[in-house]
């Protein structure tokens, strides 16, 4: 009987002909376009200069800043309200001001007559602004002292030199920290409208009524509605994992056997919920708008975009509860750092327990009525 069943699913997915195109389309732009567009690094920061110095030395320090690849140059002026004009219109980002004097102040140690002004229209490019902008000024000063860091080392006692080092990210590219998160993505998206759609979809074509005037279970019915599925997403699953080695040369440094059990569970509990979302529905377009509802909820409460660590106390204890935390951290842990499943068993548990849950509500709620 299942094999009938299975065979019944593949056939009405095959004979819709988008959904086969957007299997196969959908995980490409996710991993071709949004590792490009979906990136927190602030470039092209407009950037005007006041200097009231005029020296070589000013003129090496904004040289520093534009040869960086974060700023562009807009402007380098003397009148500090023609500069702040600039800003108040948001045609400028941030102001450098170079007072007078800055030579010597570099040339005796007296100081550092500099000025960091940003527009926090934008809060995240104001602060990260600032943040590029104060490193330039700091390594401009470190390549100048870099003669003499041993003397003043020596005679100002023993200093400590702190260094980060990026383990599992050196260069600090984003699009390493992005793949692991649009594969989560593009699983969820996949394996959550699609079944939410499914029995709605023989409500209102009226098949359903064959189907619950035959001899076959609840669970019977609703497993293997979800098996296509499983299918299905490993063949995306794929996709995405080739894209990401072809195109930006990352591959998983765990076990790949590990991203697939993990993603079983996840498609158990995002089938688990779309088939219930389903069997409550009257409609095709409930049915896709209740669950937009919950995957915008998921995405945006999983530490996809954001981590949760940043999260206030009452919405991290709500992030328990959402099933794209535990596969976002997993997917992360094995692909970026090649944890095993034994490393990330909470991850595991927290699927299994959610996906129980919604696969056996899913079971419960289909009424077969004849």
């Amino acid at each position: 009987m299942w094999k009938y069943l299975i065979e019944k699913e593949f056939k009405q997915f095959f004979r819709d002909p988008m959904l086969p195109r957007i299997v196969i389309v959908f995980p490409i732009v996710m991993m071709l376009v949004f590792p490009f567009a979906a990136n927190m690094e602030i470039r092209n920061i407009n950037l005007v200069v006041v200097d009231n110095d005029r020296t070589d030395l000013s003129a090496e320090l904004v040289e520093k800043c534009t040869e960086s690849g974060y700023f562009r140059l807009k402007d380098v002026c003397s009148d500090p309200r023609a500069a702040q004009e600039m800003m108040d219109k948001n045609t400028v980002d941030a102001i450098l001001t170079i007072e007078n004097g800055f030579s010597r102040s570099v040339v005796t140690g007296e100081g550092l007559p500099v000025g960091i002004k940003v527009n926090t229209v934008n809060g995240t490019k104001g602060s990260i602004g600032s943040q590029y902008l104060s490193n330039c000024v700091m390594m401009f000063m470190q390549s100048l002292q870099g003669g003499n860091a041993a003397s003043q080392d020596s005679s100002s006692g023993a200093v400590i030199d702190a260094a980060p080092k990026y383990y599992y990210n050196p260069y600090m590219d984003y699009k390493v920290f992005m793949v692991p998160a649009l594969i989560v993505i593009a699983v969820t998206m996949v394996t959550g409208f699609f079944p939410a759609l499914n029995i709605v979809g023989e409500k209102e074509a009226g098949t359903i009524e064959q189907m619950n005037v035959s001899p076959i279970s609840k669970t019977s019915f609703i497993v293997c509605k979800m098996i296509p599925y499983w299918v299905i997403t490993f063949f995306m699953l794929g996709m995405c994992l080739l894209i990401a080695w072809l195109v930006f040369g990352y591959v998983c440094r765990g076990s790949l056997w590990g991203v697939v059990l993990f993603t079983v569970l996840h498609i158990m509990v995002t089938a688990g919920l779309g088939l219930l979302i389903s069997n409550y529905s009257e409609n095709a377009q409930q049915a896709m708008f209740i669950m937009m509802f919950f995957v915008l909820i998921f995405m945006l409460m999983s530490g996809v975009f954001t981590p949760v660590s940043s999260m206030p106390e009452w919405a991290r204890a709500i992030t328990y509860a959402n099933p794209l935390r535990y596969y976002a951290d997993a997917m992360r842990a094995i692909f970026l750092k090649g944890s095993s499943v034994a490393d990330v068993w909470y991850d595991a548990a927290g699927l299994l327990g959610i996906g129980s849950l919604a696969l056996t509500w899913a079971i419960l709620s289909y009424r077969k009525t004849s």
